[in-house]
């Protein structure tokens, strides 16, 4: 059965490249709105356009026998071996892990703070979630570690030594990232099932449906961007995390992209090419999640906005 629910109508959107779509765009920019963004577009582009360009320069500047540079690969080849590799595939593997986890998890919440309906409940869970979801760095790695460290107080008490839990492994990684990563799910999909109309659980009961059928043919296709997304924006912050990861396991106990980048910088000048080049991946990585993020939002709002 399905539900004669019809989308919200819109205009085509026009091409990136076609006139129409940059069509008043120099008007724009000569606006009073648009100059009082100049300092704002300064420090982006001193503090990330900058060095974005300059990290490209350099791992992709390779040196030849005899002295001159030319511009090649060569430094993004070498991450395919060695501690480079390895630190690709634990990034990968933390980051995926700890993203499913926290999007299970933190979907189901929403879910359920969603059926309260307390303006004051979702006040305090949108703070909540905001500090939360933004905080981190060596102060949640020392909490964790006087938690469920070796001789943490929760540790103790659950007796987790007994299923040979360590948090200074990949597993605690998986297990600290829930601290924030939780809370940014809660932020991405509690809107979404906010949204869900209470006129289409009634035409789904009119019509003859049940509860898991509303939910299978109307409530997760609208809800599904909006979990993909939180996925991706939860699988992302993993993926960028280096302070906390850094004051649990130090740089050489379990080989990450960023504790790798954060230890060739303070080799000799001849590593930091394939520093560069790690971070040029990170830069490239993020800015498809949040591309692909954005893309999800917009869908979601089509129906829920």
């Amino acid at each position: 059965m399905s539900l004669p629910i019809t989308q919200p109508a819109s205009g085509p959107r026009p091409g990136l490249l076609s006139r129409a779509r940059w069509q008043g765009v120099g008007a724009a920019l000569r606006s009073p709105a648009a100059l009082s963004l100049l300092p704002l577009g300064l420090i982006l582009a001193l503090f990330f356009i900058l060095p974005i360009a300059g990290m490209a320069v350099i791992a992709l500047s390779v040196e030849d026998e005899d002295g001159s540079t030319t511009i090649g690969l060569d430094h993004f080849m070498a991450l395919t071996g060695g501690s480079h590799s390895q630190a690709i595939v634990n990034s990968l593997q933390v980051s995926l892990v700890g993203s499913a986890v926290a999007s299970v998890v933190g979907a189901l919440t929403a879910f359920c703070i969603s059926h309260i309906r307390s303006k004051k409940l979702d006040s305090v869970v949108a703070v909540f979630s905001s500090v939360l979801a933004n905080d981190g760095g060596a102060p949640l790695a020392f909490s964790f570690i006087v938690t469920l460290g070796n001789a943490g107080v929760i540790y103790a008490a659950l007796n987790l030594s007994a299923i040979g839990f360590s948090l200074y492994s990949w597993q605690g990684l998986v297990v600290m990232y829930q601290y924030f990563l939780i809370p940014t799910m809660v932020m991405v999909t509690l809107p979404t099932f906010m949204g869900i109309r209470k006129e289409w659980r009634e035409a789904n009961a009119v019509l003859g449906g049940s509860a898991p059928t509303f939910w299978l043919r109307v409530g997760l296709p609208i809800a599904a961007p909006a979990l993909l997304g939180g996925w991706i924006l939860c699988f992302g912050a993993a993926f960028a995390t280096h302070a906390s990861a850094a004051v649990l396991i130090g740089a050489g106990g379990f080989p990450l992209i960023p504790l790798n980048i954060s230890s060739l910088l303070g080799q000799s000048p001849a590593s930091q090419p394939i520093a560069m080049a790690l971070g040029i991946t990170m830069v490239v990585i993020a800015v498809v999640v949040l591309i692909v993020f954005n893309r999800l939002q917009r869908r979601t709002a089509r129906w829920v906005g």
